[in-house]
C-alpha cells in the first residue's frame, strides 16, 4: 500500500550524477544539534564527479569557506524551489571565472555571494561542478538539498522520483517508557525503562513481556532508524504513528523542516542518548519549548495518563518514504502511586531550578551566569560548582549545570580572570574542559572577567594563548619561463584556532585555498597573478587571540 508521500510522488529534477544513487544520509536523520536537511550522496569513494543542474534557472547564491558546506551552489528555479549542492570540489568554469573576480574584488576567499538574479542563467542538466569533500565534510561526497525558494523550507528530497532502491523496512531497536513529571513512575521506579526489540524490523517483538505498570503521566521514545538496499548505512525514518487503543495519539513526519526551529532536535531527541551514544531516540511527547513542525498529531502534547486501571494497548508504526513499516506494541496499566515526601523533589543546596519561559541569574563571587527566556526546553536544576585546574589556567575550573541538559540558544557566561601582565587582556581565551583537553572558545575581556555568549552546559575556565601559528613550507617554486607557481603550506594553530590568513605578491592579495582537515593552505597557479620568480611573496596567518605568523620569500 502506497504511503501518503507516495502517492503524492514528485517529477520534473533530474538526478545530480550520472551514477547510481546511493545515500550515506538522508532527510530528517539526526546530527549534531539539528536535523539533517538533504541527502548525503556516495560518489564511489571518489572526488570529481560531474555534478548536474537537477532543472534550468539561475545561481542566486555561491559559498566558498572552510567548514560547513565548504564550497556550495544554489540554484533558483522557476518553479519555486531551490536546490543545493554542497561540497564541492569545483565549479563549472562560468560560475568560476565570475567568482574569482568576485574573491579578488572583495580580497576574500572565504565568500557569500549572491549574483543579481537572472544574470548566471544555468540550463537543465548542465554541468555546474565536480563533486568533492570540501567543508565539514568527512569523506568524498555530494550534499544535496531541494527548498522552497520564498521560505528557504528545506523539503525531503526523497518525494521526488530519484531512483533509490529501498525495499527494507525501518529498523526499531527498542522503546523507552519515561516519566515525565515529578509524580510519574514506571516499572515502580522513577528512572526511564528501556525495552530492548528481540526482532527489529517488520512486526517487532521486545525483550521484556508482559503488562508495564504505570502512574502519572509517561513519554514514549522510539529507538529507530531506517536502512537502505546494498548500504549499511544509517538513515532518518520518514513518519512515526502512535495510537492508544486504536486511536491516533502521535504522529510525526519528515517532509519538511525550518531552519530556525532546526536546533529543536534536542527536544525532540532523547538528548542524553543521542549525546552519549548516538542513538536515534525520537520522543512522542512535547517539551513546553519545542516549536518543531513536524508534529501532525499529538494529543496532550504526547503524554499519556491513563484514567482507569484497565490494561491498554500502545501501538508504534514507522515507516520511510517508500512505503515499508515496522510496527511494535506494549501493554501499560496504572497503579497508584504510594504517597512520597515532597523533600525528594526539592532542588539540593547551590542548586537553583532555571524556568525556560523566564529570565534566569545565578551568581558567584567569580563566575556569573545570564540565561534570557527560550534557551532551556523545559525547566531544568543549573548550578555553579567551581574547583581547582592546572597552575598554568586563569581561573578556577567551574562546572556549569548538566552537560546533558541541552540549550536552544545561547546564554552569557561571565568568568572572573586571575591577574594578567598588562597588555595580554586580549590573550585570554574562555575554554570548556572535557576532560581530557581544553578546547578554546573565544570571549572578551573586560574590567577584569571574560565574558562570552555559551550554548552549552559544561565545565568551563580561563586559560591565555600567547602562541602564533605554525606556518611550514610544503611546496614553494615561483615560474620560470614556460612553468606555474606551485605554493602551498601546512598551517595550524594550538589553541584558539586560525581565524584567518592573508596572502601578497609583490605587495598585491593573491588568493589562497584553505582546508583545515588537512591543515592545507595552497595557491591555484590558474588565477595567474604570480608569474615571475623575481616577485616577492607574503604570507601571514592569524588566529583568534590576534598571534600572527609571517612566511616571506625575499627574491
Amino acid at each position: 500500500m502506497e504511503t501518503s508521500a507516495q502517492q503524492g510522488t514528485r517529477t520534473g529534477l533530474r538526478s545530480p550524477l550520472d551514477i547510481p544513487l546511493n545515500l550515506s544520509g538522508n532527510f530528517g536523520e539526526f546530527r549534531s544539534n539539528h536535523f539533517h536537511t538533504g541527502l548525503d550522496i556516495k560518489t564511489q569513494g571518489k572526488e570529481g564527479l560531474k555534478v548536474y543542474a537537477s532543472q534550468s534557472g539561475y545561481v542566486s547564491r555561491v559559498k566558498v569557506g572552510p567548514f560547513g558546506f565548504g564550497n556550495a551552489l544554489y540554484i533558483d528555479h522557476p518553479n519555486g524551489l531551490t536546490t543545493v549542492y554542497a561540497h564541492l570540489q569545483s565549479f563549472g568554469p562560468k560560475i568560476d571565472s565570475l567568482l574569482v573576480a568576485e574573491q579578488y574584488r572583495q580580497q576574500t576567499w572565504e565568500i557569500e555571494w549572491y549574483p543579481e538574479p537572472n544574470t548566471l542563467l544555468i540550463d537543465s542538466s548542465e554541468v555546474i561542478g565536480r563533486s568533492g569533500n570540501s567543508g565539514s565534510s568527512g569523506g568524498p561526497h555530494l550534499h544535496y538539498e531541494i527548498r522552497e525558494t520564498a521560505t528557504e523550507f528545506p523539503l525531503n528530497p526523497l518525494l521526488w522520483d530519484f531512483a533509490i532502491a529501498d525495499h527494507q523496512a525501518p529498523v526499531i531497536k527498542g522503546l523507552y517508557v519515561i516519566p515525565v513529571s515529578d509524580t510519574s513512575e514506571v516499572a515502580g521506579g522513577r528512572q526511564d525503562l528501556y525495552l530492548a526489540a528481540v526482532n527489529t524490523t517488520g512486526k517487532v517483538t521486545l525483550q521484556q513481556k508482559g503488562v508495564i505498570d504505570v502512574s502519572g503521566p509517561i513519554g514514549i521514545g522510539i529507538h529507530t532508524i531506517d536502512v537502505l538496499d546494498g548500504n549499511s548505512n544509517l538513515c532518518g525514518i520518514y513518519s512515526i504513528v502512535m495510537r492508544l487503543d486504536g486511536e491516533e495519539v502521535y504522529k510525526q513526519e519528515m517532509d519538511v523542516l525550518d531552519f530556525s526551529a532546526n536546533r529543536f532536535l534536542n527536544a525532540h531527541a532523547l538528548y542524553p542518548a543521542f549525546k552519549k551514544n548516538k542513538s536515534s531516540v525520537h520522543k512522542t511527547y512535547r517539551l513546553p519549548y519545542n516549536r518543531l513542525p513536524i508534529y501532525k498529531t499529538i494529543r496532550d502534547n504526547g503524554q499519556i495518563e491513563l484514567q482507569d486501571d484497565q490494561v491498554h494497548v500502545l501501538d508504534v508504526e514507522v515507516k520511510d518514504v517508500h512505503g515499508n513499516k515496522s510496527t511494535c506494541s506494549i501493554n501499560i496499566r496504572r497503579v497508584r502511586r504510594k504517597a512520597q515526601s515532597t523533600q525528594a523533589d526539592l532542588a539540593p543546596r547551590g542548586v537553583k531550578v532555571f524556568k525556560y519561559d523566564s529570565v534566569n541569574t545565578l551568581r558567584t563571587d567569580s563566575c556569573n551566569i545570564y540565561m534570557p527566556e527560550g534557551r532551556l526546553y523545559d525547566d531544568a536544576d543549573v548550578w555553579i560548582a567551581p574547583r581547582k585546574g592546572e597552575a598554568s589556567l586563569y581561573s578556577m575550573l567551574y562546572e556549569i549545570g548538566d552537560r546533558m541538559t541541552p540549550l536552544q540558544d545561547t546564554y552569557v557566561l561571565k568568568i572572573k580572570a586571575r591577574e594578567v601582565a598588562p597588555g595580554k587582556e586580549d590573550k585570554l581565551v574562555v575554554m570548556r574542559y572535557d576532560g581530557s583537553k581544553y578546547i578554546s572558545l573565544g570571549g572578551v575581556y573586560k574590567l577584569g572577567w571574560m565574558i562570552l555568549d555559551v550554548k552549552e552546559f559544561g565545565v568551563f575556565c580561563v586559560g591565555i594563548d600567547e602562541v602564533s601559528p605554525t606556518i611550514k613550507k610544503r611546496e614553494f617554486v615561483l615560474p620560470k619561463t614556460g612553468s606555474n607557481a606551485q605554493i602551498s603550506f601546512n598551517i595550524s594553530d594550538n589553541l584558539s584556532g586560525i581565524s584567518r590568513f592573508e596572502a601578497k605578491a609583490d605587495g598585491e592579495w593573491v588568493r589562497m585555498h584553505w582546508d583545515p582537515k588537512r591543515a592545507l593552505l595552497w595557491y591555484d597557479a590558474k588565477d595567474r597573478k604570480i608569474t615571475s620568480s623575481t616577485q616577492r611573496f607574503e604570507l601571514r596567518v592569524w588566529d583568534d587571540r590576534g598571534n600572527v605568523s609571517e612566511w616571506v620569500n625575499t627574491p
